[in-house]
C-alpha cells in the first residue's frame, strides 16, 4: 500500500501545484455608462485616426478610454487599474508607441513614464505584462458603420 501512495504522491502533488485559482470577476466597481457622442466633435476627432485614444473623465470610475484599434475596431475601458484599484495612481494611459495601454502616467511633456505598478494591456484589453491577473473592465460599444462621422454608444 506504501508503495502505491509513493508511486502516485508525486503525481497528485504535480497537478495541485499546477492548478490556479480561478480569476473571478473583475475588482473594478460597477459604474452606471451611457455615452453617446460623434466623432466629428471636436474633443472626440482623435478616434478617427486609429491608435489615437480619446479620454473621458467624469464617466465610469476613474474616467474612460476609448480607441479604435489597427484592425478598425472600437474598444472602451475603464481607466482603472484592475492591480491597483484604490491607488491614485492606478490610472490607464496609452503607451507612446500607441500600440498597448500602461498602468501610470507621462511626465516631462509626455517623455517620461512613471509606472504605478509595471501592468501592460493590449489594444483590446488583454493582458500583455504582469503583475495583473485581469484584463481591462470594458464598456459595451456600438458604432455607426462608415462613411465617417462615426455615432459611438458606450454603456455597462
Amino acid at each position: 500500500m506504501k508503495r502505491i501512495i509513493l508511486k502516485f504522491f508525486p503525481i497528485l502533488l504535480l497537478v495541485a501545484l499546477s492548478c490556479t485559482k480561478a480569476q473571478g470577476p473583475n475588482p473594478v466597481p460597477y459604474v452606471y455608462v451611457n455615452l453617446q457622442f460623434n466623432t466629428d466633435e471636436p474633443l472626440y476627432t482623435n478616434l478617427n485616426t486609429p491608435g489615437e485614444p480619446v479620454y473621458i473623465n467624469n464617466v465610469g470610475n476613474k474616467g474612460i478610454v476609448v480607441i479604435q484599434d489597427y484592425s478598425g475596431n472600437f474598444w472602451a475601458f475603464d481607466r482603472t487599474c484592475p492591480y491597483q484599484i484604490n491607488s491614485t495612481c492606478g490610472k490607464i494611459i496609452i503607451s507612446n508607441s500607441h500600440q498597448n495601454f500602461l498602468c501610470g502616467s507621462y511626465s516631462g511633456n509626455g517623455k517620461n513614464f512613471d509606472a504605478c505598478c509595471n501592468s501592460e494591456w493590449n489594444l483590446d484589453g488583454s493582458i500583455a505584462a504582469s503583475p495583473t491577473t485581469y484584463s481591462l473592465k470594458a464598456y459595451h460599444i456600438s458604432v455607426t458603420p462608415p462613411p465617417e462621422p462615426y455615432v459611438v454608444t458606450i454603456t455597462n
